[in-house]
């Protein structure tokens, strides 16, 4: 329906303008009349002028899926600046099996002790925390991420449960000092965590009640 509509409205815009051009045009310069018996609406000529049909294709290019307009491009054709070249991107997993059995662990103790809560894994900081950058030339928070994060019924975050990062050090430093300047309790998850003893210090951020 949306496409019909700006069909209509482009052509019906065309065929206005075709006849104020033809006002303006002497008369030994107009076309001649079309015959009695071939008599048509300006819509319908209005269809035949080039523009009109650019106009059209250019609307169904645009309701096309994107998935479709890929497959009607060629390889010579460069892929437009905001759109993702098609079989680059793929998933992967956003957990390991055990840090989702320890997820499940704690979301199912969250439900039965504390049900206003809920647990969130993978949340970048920046979702949740905000930076004054008004001095910075770039964002302090930018590719920090805290493993799981718990959050209250308003979606105020209580703690953030963080793994060490070996890998790179000085980030897991920016991520700890980011959560400290914004009083958001750091649960530290061991290797090998004691359930028990990561329960308590989760216990320990809960709202009362």
């Amino acid at each position: 329906m949306q496409l019909d509509r700006l069909m209509t409205k482009t052509v019906t815009r065309l065929a206005k303008a075709g006849i104020a051009g033809l006002r303006q045009t002497p008369a030994t310069e107009r076309p001649a009349k079309a015959p009695a018996g071939d008599l048509r609406g300006s819509g319908s000529w209005a269809n035949e002028w080039a523009g009109a049909r650019a106009a059209v294709a250019r609307a169904k290019a645009m309701a096309t899926p994107a998935k479709a307009r890929k497959a009607k491009a060629t390889p010579a054709q460069d892929a437009p600046a905001d759109t993702i070249p098609e079989g680059t991107v793929r998933a992967r997993p956003l957990m390991s099996t055990r840090d989702v059995k320890l997820h499940n662990w704690i979301a199912d103790r969250l439900e039965a002790e504390a049900p206003c809560c809920s647990l969130h894994a993978g949340v970048a900081l920046g979702s949740f925390l905000t930076a004054d950058t008004a001095h910075e030339s770039h964002d302090p928070l930018a590719g920090l991420a805290a493993d799981m994060l718990i959050i209250d019924e308003t979606g105020q975050p209580i703690a953030a449960l963080i793994r060490e990062d070996a890998a790179d050090p000085s980030k897991q430093l920016l991520l700890i000092d980011a959560l400290l300047d914004a009083d958001v309790p750091i649960i530290d998850i061991q290797p090998r965590p004691s359930l028990a003893k990561l329960w308590d210090a989760i216990a320990e951020a809960l709202p009362e009640g």
